[in-house]
């Protein structure tokens, strides 16, 4: 991670200019610690003075998680630059490390990719899909990244999907509580004491027996549109939980919108490749 900042306040030392360029004293205390300083190209301590026209440089390198092992792996990757990347995840992969999915899951291909290109850092998915679920996928390359694209929110998602049977109306805006049931179980369910989850859904086609829908969240809840559409008694097809199963869930992440916290402006990113629809 390699920041760069030029200082437009009066003169103060430096840890009180790090603080206010949003840097959390978490991150502040491990650059002061693992990382390095600098004011105008010279290493500096945290307590030197900076002052108007001051160029300030951080770098600090994560230490990977040597726990997660590293697996090679074709990525489909949309976009990168030295912060974030856009990938379209394949279905029925785990996004990341569980007792079942040490090997296959994302973060592990990840890992694996970022050796192969020398980015000495872990890997923060900022936004994250079901197992089955395909589609875009954000990832950040260092922890102060992924804070800045989540701290306001400013991620539009949407979604493709076929649910079962004609859903009417044609578009509309859900608001249920969600609450998991009890471990091992991962289920969760609706309830008026679980947390918040705001879906709007249109329709964008009627089959048959099944209904062609796009889907944009509000909220980013585990498992927040299979257990919205099974609750309106529209599941989506394939959805082994909710629904009626099948061998793979017409589910697809085609649509991402975020503010660049260092580019400055929004970038905007489809996928229509559907692997599941």
């Amino acid at each position: 991670m390699k920041l760069e900042y030029t200082v437009t306040t009066e003169e103060k030392m430096l840890k009180e200019f790090i603080l206010e360029m949003g840097i959390s004293q978490n991150l502040a205390k491990k650059i002061k610690l693992y990382g390095k300083m600098y004011i105008n190209d010279i290493e500096a301590k945290n307590y030197y003075l900076v002052k108007p026209n001051d160029k300030v440089t951080l770098i600090y390198d994560e230490k990977p998680n040597e726990m997660i092992k590293s697996i090679a792996h074709n990525l489909d990757i949309l976009y990168e630059d030295e912060h974030l990347m856009v990938i379209n995840k394949e279905k029925n992969l785990a996004s990341q490390p569980s007792r079942r999915h040490q090997e296959d899951n994302l973060i592990s291909y990840v890992k694996e990719y970022f050796a192969s290109k020398g980015i000495n850092s872990n890997i923060h998915l900022v936004n994250r899909l079901d197992f089955s679920t395909s589609g875009l996928l954000i990832i950040a390359k260092d922890g102060y990244t992924h804070y800045e694209l989540t701290k306001n929110n400013n991620i539009i998602r949407k979604y493709l999907a076929i649910v079962e049977g004609c859903l009417l109306p044609l578009d509309g805006r859900i608001e249920i509580g969600i609450a998991r049931e009890e471990a091992p179980s991962i289920k969760r369910y609706v309830s008026e004491k679980g947390v918040k989850a705001i879906t709007n859904y249109k329709v964008i086609k009627h089959f048959e027996n099944d209904t062609l829908v796009e889907l944009k969240l509000e909220t980013g809840r585990t498992h927040q549109i299979r257990l919205t559409m099974s609750y309106l008694n529209h599941p989506v097809k394939g959805d082994k939980l909710y629904g009626n199963g099948l061998d793979e869930l017409y589910l697809h992440s085609y649509y991402l919108k975020f503010y660049h916290p260092f580019l400055k402006k929004w970038q905007e990113f489809k996928n229509y490749l559907i692997g599941n629809i």
